[in-house]
């Protein structure tokens, strides 16, 4: 199979973008463009949400994908340590500057990797774990800590312009749900 490049995937996702609001705000719509076509297609039912649902867009490309996100979407999901998170919302509201968008209208998710651990050796030894197997960079991304401690281990992101956190939460249950929860206040109601 041919997998398209990084530039047609990204034309396939502007054009999919564009279709998305048009269907999620038009009754009939039609849509012509290098990859999709559509004539006088219908949503229905309507979305319940006005506009419809939120778009969020994933990725920290600085030329395309947050230039897309400051045309088209509501939300942008990006990984990385603080400094990478910081630089990415500096890109993206100056493209939201070029375009004519408030970058307040855009919500900004950071998504990481949680690994919880029971104590504070656990937690080194993960750490030891990754860094043999990975990048620092990669290293970077990953959130490790007892449940109690992972405020803290994102505060900086959320400092840095986060405006709601993403786990990737590959080995949860649901006790070590509730007790992330838990550290952030948040109830199991």
């Amino acid at each position: 199979i041919e997998y398209p490049s990084d530039r047609v995937r990204l034309d396939m996702l502007e054009e999919a973008v564009q279709i998305c609001r048009a269907m999620f705000t038009g009754d009939d719509v039609t849509f012509t463009g290098k990859h999709y076509r559509l004539d006088h297609a219908r949503n229905l039912p309507r979305p319940v949400q006005p506009g419809g649902p939120k778009i969020m867009i994933g990725g920290g490309g600085e030329k395309r994908t947050l230039r897309l996100v400051a045309l088209y979407a509501d939300k942008c999901n990006v990984t990385g340590d603080v400094g990478t998170l910081a630089h990415k919302i500096e890109v993206l509201h100056r493209h939201c500057a070029d375009v004519g968008r408030d970058p307040a209208e855009v919500d900004v998710t950071w998504m990481a990797p949680l690994i919880l651990t029971t104590s504070d050796e656990n937690t080194a030894e993960v750490r030891t774990m990754l860094a043999a197997s990975a990048s620092a960079e990669e290293v970077a991304a990953f959130t490790v800590g007892q449940p109690h401690q992972i405020p803290d281990l994102v505060a900086g992101h959320i400092e840095a312009g986060a405006d709601e956190v993403i786990f990737s939460f590959a080995f949860a249950d649901t006790a070590g749900i509730a007790a992330v929860g838990e550290a952030f206040g948040l109830s199991r109601s």
